[in-house]
């Protein structure tokens, strides 16, 4: 049995979204091949996610400096015990599944906010004297991340959403990733087409995942 985490970051309704609707074709086919598998939500929009606030990087520089948990005051323990309740979560995982779109180039803060409390040290990374190391147990880790594109472009410049996560998985330890991209998230406005090419990928996905 694996542990799959599904996480969206997306304030539309799933009727109003292409990639909430796509995602939950994706997960229901997974489900239909995977019966036993455990599924974990977080819908970063519902859900609380602790921000990086200066009670947590004091209580980070505190903990890295030996001090003990029971020192710190009761606000930082409060947020501490969240975002390590979320680190803990994505150490447990297998799989990842991360639907999201674009905001002027880049993720909407929500998720940031997220890669940030599972960013944690101790948790999932140490720093060693080559540099920040990852320590998650090492083992087989996949991750699809379905991501809408704005639908137009800002000049010259590139959104970077997709690369960046990319880049904080594989620090992470996730080496199997998957990516399906969509221009625009507002099932009206996207080719049609476009979502049967996604579909077709997306499902073929799901029963290998």
């Amino acid at each position: 049995m694996a542990n799959l985490l599904y996480v969206t970051c997306n304030v539309r309704p799933q009727d109003r979204s292409r990639t909430l609707s796509l995602g939950y074709e994706f997960l229901e086919e997974y489900l239909r091949w995977n019966p036993q598998d455990e599924v974990q939500f977080l819908d970063l929009y519902r859900d609380s996610i602790q921000r990086i606030d200066q009670d947590v990087f004091s209580a980070w520089e505190r903990s890295e400096c030996g001090q003990n948990y029971s020192l710190l005051s009761e606000e930082e323990r409060r947020k501490m015990s969240r975002i390590w309740r979320l680190a803990d979560q994505f150490g447990r995982c297998d799989k990842y599944v991360f639907v999201t779109h674009s905001f002027n180039l880049w993720f909407p803060a929500e998720f940031k906010m997220y890669i940030d409390t599972i960013s944690v040290p101790g948790f999932t990374y140490h720093l060693t004297p080559q540099g920040a190391q990852g320590i998650l147990p090492v083992r087989s880790r996949k991750s699809l991340h379905l991501h809408a594109d704005l639908p137009f472009i800002f000049g010259q410049e590139q959104d970077m959403s997709v690369a960046y996560l990319r880049s904080m998985l594989s620090f992470l330890g996730v080496a199997d990733q998957e990516t399906v991209l969509l221009k625009g998230d507002d099932p009206e406005q996207g080719p049609k087409e476009e979502d049967g090419a996604a579909r077709h990928r997306l499902l073929t996905l799901a029963r290998g995942f």
